[in-house]
């Protein structure tokens, strides 16, 4: 799978990672909505999750890229979401719904999976047991639409290749879900949507530059 560069899907999603994030900074700096660690972290470091859980997938799934990378990588990231769930209210509302909704569609099938999951995993039961804050009901709604995601793109993945299979992968229904839970203030500022989408962006970046041969070529 030899490449000269980026496929145009991976320019467009890295373009639009950016745009993401300077659009989540412009909103929290006119609205003040959040100090300025929560201004320059949050967008920052959910794209950083993204792309990184991508890399993980994609070593493994496609047998390309280094594994040994990758699960050194996992606990770092997982390491990353644990913090922001201990940490962060409106994080951790969104990263222990992700976590429940994957381990019950048995999403954590690699090495660097289990290891990213086990350490965020445990820094979510510290935060629970510790009385961190964060909102049940918004973290139900989070699993139930991820599940309703990852439904959907695996049906779109069995399809011939089309505008339909394409939408089915996008993950509409959990992007919907970010935005009422910051609607009606179950997410505490719409810094949480645009930070969630570069997640998704640059999730998808990663996944057109591996396509692209961006991050080594399949293995015999």
């Amino acid at each position: 799978m030899r490449s000269r560069g980026w496929n145009r899907r991976a320019k467009f999603y890295f373009a639009l990672t950016i745009a993401l994030i300077v659009a989540a900074w412009t909103y929290t700096w006119f609205t003040r909505e959040v100090p300025l660690h929560h201004e320059l972290l949050i967008p920052f470091a959910f794209v950083t999750l993204g792309m990184a859980i991508k890399y993980g997938d994609q070593v493994f799934d496609l047998n390309i890229g280094s594994k040994r990378k990758a699960v050194l990588l996992s606990i770092p990231v997982g390491a990353l979401m644990g913090a922001l769930i201990f940490l962060d209210e409106g994080s951790a509302t969104i990263f222990i719904g992700l976590l429940l909704a994957l381990l019950l569609v048995a999403k954590y099938d690699n090495l660097a999976f289990k290891l990213g999951f086990l350490t965020a995993g445990a820094m979510a039961v510290l935060a629970v047991l510790e009385g961190r804050p964060f909102h049940l009901l918004g973290t139900i709604i989070v699993m139930v639409a991820a599940i309703a995601d990852e439904v959907l793109s695996d049906r779109g993945d069995r399809m011939r290749e089309g505008a339909l299979s394409l939408l089915l992968k996008e993950r509409l229904v959990l992007k919907g879900a970010v935005l009422v839970l910051c609607a009606v203030g179950f997410l505490p500022t719409f810094l949480y949507f645009f930070a969630f989408l570069g997640f998704d962006t640059g999730y998808s970046f990663v996944e057109q530059i591996s396509l692209s041969g961006g991050i080594g070529h399949r293995k015999a």
